[in-house]
């Protein structure tokens, strides 16, 4: 299987290099600063503060972004700053470890319930930069015009302000990394209405649909088809909707199609998509009965910005039944319900509650 990975563009590996080059002579700047003598103390502790500010301004960034989204009219589905994840199952909030996704320190990840002006979706665009900016603004204008002198004061305030000031700018830069795109890139193909926009807007109403509990089979894209020229980015969540329409469809041929298509473009695919469109891959070889193709694809669903749980313990129990293995399937469909408010919306609550009974009456002896 291919191992090729998408990468930073050059400009985003310019911009990393000029963040840490700024953000170190900052510190060194800050420390220099400071009031009284330095002791190794007193040095530990506003390393930590400054630690402690960078990734508190990513969380600003994310907070910045659900509370724009919110005033858009969207829906929260789920947040996360480096490894914790805040997920909103469709049952319960979860709460949970996550690990890390190469190319972004965090993600807010919201959908519109209906048709989104451009307006509405600049402003979720735009929520996550101007909070860093703006709390970069409150924090210098401390810094400046209070009678601050404790040291870890001045080191918390000093690097707030950096941090906000360098996180807010440089989002807005039109940039890629890993395969991710900053604000600013999805900013620019908002703003200038790109077919890559439109098709967003068209998965993002599915997303809406899937939400309500419609079924994919009467998801609003299920006959459009996948516009060809996608960046891959794209292109996968496309595929993706092809294959669970063409499953919930009974056309089996036509899932197989879109499964192989996601499979040719899975490798380019950035780190955090790529465990879910392997989710996908590995639902349809579970549903075609091919148990080779569901142990190939099957590793690859580890990890992911959200919780995919619940689809792997259904895979692992389909799996242990093609096997042979039918108390062991029979666990694991239990485990799987258990999970099942884990899901993130109704409709796959309902079709993947179908698999599960399929497979547990299958294995039932």
């Amino acid at each position: 299987m291919p191992t090729r990975q998408a990468k930073s563009s050059w400009w985003m590996v310019a911009v990393q290099f000029i963040l840490g080059g700024v953000g170190g002579f900052g510190v060194i700047a800050a420390i220099d600063a400071l009031p009284g003598e330095l002791t190794l103390p007193l040095l530990a502790g506003v390393l930590a503060v400054v630690l402690l500010m960078l990734w508190l301004q990513v969380l600003v960034h994310e907070v910045g972004h659900a509370l724009a989204g919110l005033l858009a009219g969207r829906r929260f589905i789920a947040a996360g700053v480096g490894p914790l994840r805040l997920e909103r199952g469709d049952g319960a909030w979860n709460l949970r470890w996550g690990g890390g996704v190469k190319g972004i320190g965090g993600f807010a990840a919201t959908f519109p319930p209906g048709p989104e002006r451009r307006r509405s979706a600049a402003l979720f665009v735009l929520g996550g930069p101007m909070a860093n900016l703006a709390s970069a603004a409150v924090a210098g204008g401390v810094l400046v015009f209070a009678d601050v002198s404790q040291p870890l004061a001045v080191a918390a305030l000093g690097s707030t302000a950096l941090a906000g000031l360098l996180l807010g700018v440089v989002n807005l830069v039109p940039l890629q990394s890993h395969g991710w795109h900053s604000d600013g890139q999805n900013l620019r193909e908002l703003l200038r209405d790109s077919p890559a926009w439109r098709v967003m807007q068209g998965q993002q109403l599915a997303l809406a649909a899937a939400m309500a509990g419609i079924r994919p089979r009467d998801w609003p894209v299920a006959s459009a088809g996948v516009p060809e020229g996608l960046p891959p980015q794209l292109r996968a969540p496309a595929l993706s909707l092809a294959v669970s329409v063409a499953l919930d469809r009974g056309e089996i041929d036509a899932a197989r199609q879109a499964a192989r298509a996601l499979a040719g473009i899975w490798p380019g695919l950035p780190d955090g998509q790529r465990q879910a469109i392997a989710v996908v891959v590995a639902t349809y070889a579970a549903r075609a009965g091919d148990a080779e193709l569901l142990a190939a694809w099957r590793p690859h669903c580890e990890g992911g910005l959200l919780d995919l749980s619940p689809y792997r313990l259904w895979l692992d129990a389909e799996a242990a039944a093609m096997a042979g293995n039918g108390g062991q399937a029979r666990r694991l469909v239990g485990e799987a319900r258990a999970a099942l408010p884990r899901v993130h919306d109704r409709s796959s609550v309902v079709v993947l509650g179908e698999y599960l009974d399929a497979l547990e009456g299958r294995v039932a002896r």
